[in-house]
């Protein structure tokens, strides 16, 4: 939704070059850690995305509002390219506004 693929791309490397070392070091089983890792770590990320995706192009108007013109928006992606706050954190929020219970 953001465009955003290089924090994906560092992290994975991040958790391939701990997955090295461990290799380097002997470990029989240095790739299962790094699989692991990637499917709980950032396929969670993914799945949330993909709910605040739906749900933004779905009330495109709503979200526009709520999201898009708002002059925090900004700071906020900014945050969100670094790590924090998550993607489930954001969605959550989101969703909340976009669809009230």
């Amino acid at each position: 939704m953001s465009g955003e693929g290089i924090r994906p791309a560092i992290f994975s490397r991040f958790k391939a070059a701990e997955a090295i070392d461990r290799a380097l070091g002997g470990a029989d089983d240095a790739k299962e850690p790094y699989t692991q890792s990637i499917a709980q770590e950032w396929n969670t990320h993914l799945i949330w995305v993909s709910r605040l995706a739906r749900a933004f192009y779905q009330f495109t108007g709503a979200a526009y509002r709520a999201g898009v013109k708002l002059p925090m928006t900004t700071q906020l992606m900014s945050k969100i390219l670094c790590g924090e706050p998550r993607y489930a954190d954001i969605a959550n929020r989101a969703l909340k506004k976009l669809m009230p219970l």
